[in-house]
């Protein structure tokens, strides 16, 4: 195959079948086998692994997008590649604003799709990155391709860990090795700090910590608001970090070279505690559970609405993300949130750490606007500890 310095489209059907080739070509025939009884996820990583093996493709993957609806049965991937091996071609970075490529929606236009979703290859995320974020996108694809694992093969076992609130399954447990196997490839000297394996020593200054599966209660559900959470710190101050979805995905990252990722950052412009929608985390202990219905009882006449996703990484990102004003996280663990203030940081929010009345911990993380006028909230709020 003759190397070309522009990308090439190829659209292919959710069975394998190659509809068309080149951004103007004809119809290709040809089929890409593809492995029946996957995950989504799964079968995107197998696709593009067929993909790579049919046309010999020598440069990166730029993107993979899916359209259509996901049950209709004319549900298509949309493959943007180049064929360049000095690396000279588009980065994930770029194809992240895949939405507003003509060319590429031309071709979804003409396919008749309804619209369309970036999902950059697993093995191809963390290229034009700093090395550590570049660790990070790819220890949190690892991550969350474990999770595939071990729901398509029918593994998931649920356990409890210190009460009924607390749930641990297997996939959390898959998805923490992964992590830490591929942390530990790339930077042996660092210390980890895993929510499930606890503290591993290191030497360099560098720690990383990671929440495999942030969510589980909701993972257990069948719900998609679950994420996998991998942040690098130094003397408390972030170098790195990324939160993705597995049950769709998307993932965002901040490091060396700034935000990347498939969901841009960029915190909502709401201007005061009025107009905004806010989240209360509810913790997994029983006897603090009574702090955060006291600060409900206190935000709710003050703020414009209340949500409850049941994530402190899916509520850090959505705060990251601009689809929600402000997070308050009751007794968390720093896996619950070193990644997701890292994120509301590099989108131009607030993130900070402080103690309710009584010393009950809590993380803050609010767009610009409404960040001062939150945490003045919280200081007044006599939501003394529980007694134990």
């Amino acid at each position: 195959m003759t190397d070309v310095s522009s990308p090439r489209v190829l659209l292919v059907a959710a069975d394998g079948a190659l509809l068309v080739e080149e951004a103007g070509g004809g119809e290709a025939r040809a089929t890409v086998p593809v492995p029946r009884g996957l995950p989504t996820l799964g079968r995107e990583a197998a696709l593009m692994a067929s993909l790579r093996a049919r046309y010999g493709i020598g440069g990166r993957v730029a993107a993979l997008v899916r359209t259509g609806a996901e049950a209709a049965p004319g549900y298509a991937y949309v493959v943007r590649v180049t064929h360049c091996p000095d690396a000279s071609g588009l980065r994930p970075s770029e194809a992240g604003g895949v939405h507003e490529d003509e060319e590429v929606a031309a071709l979804i236009r003409r396919a008749g799709a309804r619209g369309l979703l970036t999902l950059p290859d697993l093995r191809e995320e963390g290229e034009g990155q700093g090395p550590l974020t570049a660790v990070a996108v790819r220890a949190a694809g690892l991550a969350a391709r474990a999770v595939g694992d071990v729901v398509a093969g029918g593994r998931v076992e649920v356990a409890a860990k210190q009460g009924a609130h607390d749930l641990v399954t297997t996939a959390d447990r898959a998805a923490e090795e992964a992590a830490i196997a591929e942390i530990r490839r790339h930077r042996p000297d660092d210390a980890i700090l895993a929510e499930e394996s606890g503290s591993h020593p290191g030497t360099s200054g560098v720690q990383w910590i990671l929440d495999p599966v942030d969510g589980t209660g909701n993972f257990v559900l069948g719900r998609p608001d679950y994420a996998v959470s991998i942040a690098a710190y130094r003397d408390g101050v972030p170098l790195a970090a990324v939160i993705r979805r597995p049950a769709d995905g998307v993932w965002a990252a901040t490091g060396e070279h700034g935000p990347t990722g498939t969901l841009p950052l960029a915190c909502r412009s709401t201007g005061s505690l009025a107009e905004a929608v806010v989240s209360v985390g509810v913790p997994h202990d029983p006897s603090m559970r009574p702090v955060s219905l006291r600060l409900l009882e206190h935000l709710l006449p003050r703020a414009r609405d209340f949500r409850r996703i049941g994530s402190a990484c899916c509520d850090l990102l959505a705060v990251a993300t601009g689809t929600l004003d402000a997070y308050v996280g009751v007794d968390l663990g720093r896996w619950d949130y070193a990644a997701g203030v890292a994120l509301v940081t590099a989108a131009g929010g607030v993130a900070e750490e402080m103690e309710l009345a009584g010393g009950v911990p809590v993380v803050v993380a609010a767009a610009p606007g409404v960040a001062a006028e939150l945490v003045a909230f919280l200081r007044s709020v006599p939501a003394a500890r529980p007694a134990v």
